[in-house]
């Protein structure tokens, strides 16, 4: 877990939802469980924002890891601005982005 002055986050329930979202399936997921894992994922999401925005705080700005966590950060809101389109197979695809965004920050956070 990530402490300080930001709510902790459990990295381990983040990656085990982020591996319920990209996990190959024979079928596509029912749409209770796109909804049920696309707002975990958006949750999880939220939360390492917060940290990320205050771990780039401390990045000299301008230097490449400044860049990348910038870039991961732009990403990540981009992710979480977005509507999802309509349609389960529009849903399932937001729910892959997300899983694929959480898990960069994630494996970025856990540095």
């Amino acid at each position: 877990m990530l402490t300080g002055d930001i709510e902790p986050i459990d990295l381990v329930s983040v990656r085990a939802t982020v591996r319920r979202a990209l996990q190959v399936r024979a079928r596509p997921p029912r749409v209770a469980e796109v909804r049920e894992i696309t707002g975990a994922l958006r949750g999880h999401l939220r939360r390492m924002l917060r940290v990320a925005r205050s771990r780039v705080e401390e990045v000299e700005r301008g230097t490449t890891a400044w860049i990348q966590w910038t870039a991961l950060i732009h990403r990540a809101q981009d992710d979480l601005d977005r509507v999802a389109g309509s349609g389960s197979f529009a849903a399932a695809v937001y729910m892959d982005d997300l899983g694929r965004t959480c898990r960069r920050l994630a494996d970025c956070l856990d540095e």
